[in-house]
This record gives structure tokens, sequence and C-alpha cells, in this order.
């Protein structure tokens, strides 16, 4: 297969994995500029010291499906958001673990534990592109990218995803080091006008495949709005090469267990 959140900020998506999350309300002006409106999805509040359950289900073009279990936490501590990812799992998986420290300044940083071969290693500038663990999403979509990176315009102030009011906007990278590091030469959102949710986006990467992301079952659960599911496809000439689900199970805020020694690559 090819190429949370909790916090859906410019991975062009960075949406991606930790299956979003957001407490906040949109309080953007009706002609928000693209870049105000990547603003303010990057800053909005998604929550603290929260631990997830998730099943990831891996289906590949011939149909054969994979299902893996994970613990996902996430904090906000000072200078930053931090993630870390464990599989539980089967067999082949469990003990492998993702760390990912994003900095309110400088560069962020990426740590990959892999069980079997003893070592965690840093993933660092194009390594962000490749796919985790054989999943829909890459290194990068697990991280959240800076807006800055992004030239973003609004394609569409009235769109709407089943429904739920939201902005269509256009984004592009805004040098070569910036599509290197995400592996999208382009890519299009749908941001939900009131809980800054992204509900849609559309990749494109290398050798014509398009990687298409659908935020469902979208509630808000003691003041937090969450999807509880999320849908990655890769499509190339109109053909779904995998697909990736992601369901949050058990879901908790506020965890006291969730420590920032949990956030430190030796924890892995």
């Amino acid at each position: 297969m090819s190429s949370s959140p909790l916090r859906v900020a410019a991975l062009i998506l960075s949406a991606l994995l930790l299956l979003l999350a957001s407490r906040a309300l949109s309080q953007l002006p009706a002609d928000a500029d693209g870049a105000a409106i990547l603003r303010a999805l990057h800053d909005r509040d998604a929550g603290d010291r929260l631990r997830a359950e998730v099943r990831m289900t891996l289906t590949d073009g011939r149909g054969a499906r994979r299902v893996r279990e994970l613990e996902l936490v996430m904090a906000r501590f000072d200078g930053g958001l931090r993630t870390r990812m464990r599989f539980r799992h089967p067999a082949d998986v469990a003990g492998t673990a993702l760390l990912t420290i994003d900095h309110d300044e400088g560069e962020d940083e990426q740590w990959l534990h892999l069980p079997a071969l003893g070592r965690t290693a840093r993933i660092r500038g194009g390594g962000r592109a490749r796919s985790f663990l054989g999943s829909d999403l890459s290194f990068a979509d697990l991280s959240r990218r800076e807006p800055g990176e992004w030239i973003a315009e609004v394609r569409d102030r009235d769109a709407t995803v089943d429904g739920t009011p939201a902005w269509h906007l256009a984004l592009r990278p805004r040098d070569a080091e910036v599509r290197e590091a995400t592996g999208y030469a382009r890519a299009e959102l749908w941001v939900a006008k009131e809980s800054l949710l992204v509900l849609r986006s559309k990749g494109w990467m290398e050798g014509g495949h398009v990687k298409y992301v659908m935020a469902e079952d979208v509630a808000r659960v003691d003041g937090v709005w969450v999807a509880r599911r999320l849908v990655a496809r890769t499509v190339r000439a109109g053909e779904v090469e995998s697909e990736t689900v992601l369901e949050r199970r058990a879901l908790r805020f506020d965890d006291p267990s969730v420590t920032e020694g949990l956030f430190v690559p030796a924890a892995l």
C-alpha cells in the first residue's frame, strides 16, 4: 500500500490520522482568506491529555484485509504538541511506536521504534513522505505542519459536506522542500466552518496517485468535536489501490496518566 488526530493542521491535512478532534468554534469572518483559515485550523484547541484506543483496518486492491489495534496518547506541554502511537496487535507489529513532537518553534521531530530490530530511529526530510507501516497514511500525514508552508486559496466559501457548511480550499506547497517532505504536489481541503474539522481532503502525489480522506461519524463529545471514523483511500487511474480505516474506540480527555515522560524517545 502507498503512503487524531487529533489536530488537523496542514499536512495538507494533518488531520489524517490522529483522529480528528476540536474543542474550538470558528470565529473567522465570512470573508476569511485561505491563509487565515489554515492558521485557525493549526491553532485550534483539540483538547488535551487524550488517550484513545484505535482500530486500523488495511485493505489492499485485491480485497485482502489486515486489522491492527493501537493506543494513541496526545498532550500539549510547554513548547508544542506531542503524540504517541503504540501498536498492540497483531504480534508482527506489537510494540511498534511512533512519537511526534510538533514544536511551536524550530524543527519538528518524529521517532519510530521498531522492537524487532531493537532500535529507535528519527524520521527526517523526504523520509516523512513514506507510507507509515503499509497504511495509506504517510509519516507527514501524522505531523502538524506550519500553515506558512502552503499557499492556500478559497475555492468555495459555500461548500457543504453531507449538509455541513464548509470552506473548500486549494493548497500547493510553497517550495520544493515542502513538496518533498510531504509527498504532495497539491491538495484540496473541505473545512467545517463551525468546528474547524477537516471533513474531506484530496491530495495529489507522484506516479499519478491521489489520496482521498474522509472524516465520518462526527459528533460533539464532552464539548469536543470528534470524528470517530477516518477513511483514507489511494486511487490511481480511477481504481482504488488500497484503503485504510481508522476507528476510534475508547476515548478520554484530561487523563492524568498522560504525563510528559511518555513523550520522549527513550520511553518508546
